[in-house]
């Protein structure tokens, strides 16, 4: 029988990173999907907030996030490097082993770089026995949906590249479940579950709008998160699955009732 971690991203919560570990846990959660400004505003740092996690037997489902690394132009590219180098620091100090690292946003991304630059960054990474979770966000510049990035990392065989399948992203351009189609789910690291009040308008500021303010617990909104997870059962998916959902109204609201929340809708879909 295939048991797969369950996990909570902390931007649901408020509150000090410590706090929202231990509700995490308390809520039952397995793992936790970690900021860099939860580390950076830990007074423990990345040492004590892994300790702490040993602790509570909570683990992490990766490190979030390195932004715009890929297709950076010349003059940025030592610099993104080395934020490179300090996620993988940072991730080593927590005991996690997995950097989220989406797809470009930036208008002067160049897409002919895109390739090296991953290739680059999964070397890099498999240095410290790292993976990196590439994520297709639905206002990237390229690689803005799950067959674009799949057929991206498919051809380039970097064995520590995955995937992140985020509900949002797929649905707020129209997508389906059947997105999933043809993806190894060994190749997929973590399923981020959220919902959304209505198809929000196809254009970037709108997208970026609701995914960062106005996402919604599954169950609360229109996907049809029950067809996601029908199809990465058939498949035989192991990994994480788990609750992404940014939200104003519920970050007001008290860390440990919001992480409970958060729980039991996950196990309406994936008990």
């Amino acid at each position: 029988m295939i048991t797969n971690p369950k996990f909570l991203n902390l931007i649901l919560l408020s509150g000090k990173p410590e706090r929202k570990l231990c509700a995490a846990r308390a809520a039952g959660f397995e793992q936790v999907e970690i900021w860099r400004e939860d580390v950076h505003a830990s007074a423990q740092g990345a040492i004590g907030l892994g300790q702490l996690a040993k602790q509570q037997k909570l683990s992490f489902t990766n490190l979030q996030v390195l932004r715009d690394f890929t297709g950076v132009p010349d003059c940025d590219q030592l610099y993104k490097r080395e934020e490179l180098r300090e996620f993988i620091h940072i991730a080593s100090d927590l005991g996690c082993d997995t950097i989220q690292a989406p797809a470009s946003t930036r208008e002067d991304c160049l897409a002919e770089h895109i390739d090296e630059d991953l290739c680059w960054m999964a070397l890099e990474a498999a240095r410290y026995n790292m993976r990196i979770m590439y994520e297709p966000m639905s206002w990237c510049i390229i690689d803005n949906t799950l067959p674009r990035a799949w057929e991206r990392l498919k051809r380039l065989k970097q064995p520590n590249l995955g995937l992140v399948v985020d509900l949002f992203h797929i649905c707020a351009l129209g997508g389906d479940a059947s997105q999933l189609d043809g993806i190894p789910a060994d190749r997929i690291y973590s399923v981020q579950l959220c919902d959304m009040a209505a198809l929000p308008p196809q254009e970037k500021g709108a997208l970026m709008d609701i995914a960062r303010h106005q996402r919604l617990l599954p169950g609360d909104g229109i996907i049809k998160v029950e067809n996601f997870i029908d199809k990465l059962k058939s498949v035989g998916y192991s990994g994480p699955v788990g609750i992404e959902v940014f939200n104003d109204v519920l970050q007001e609201k008290l860390t440990e009732v919001v992480a409970q929340q958060a729980w039991q809708a996950l196990n309406r879909y994936w008990p």
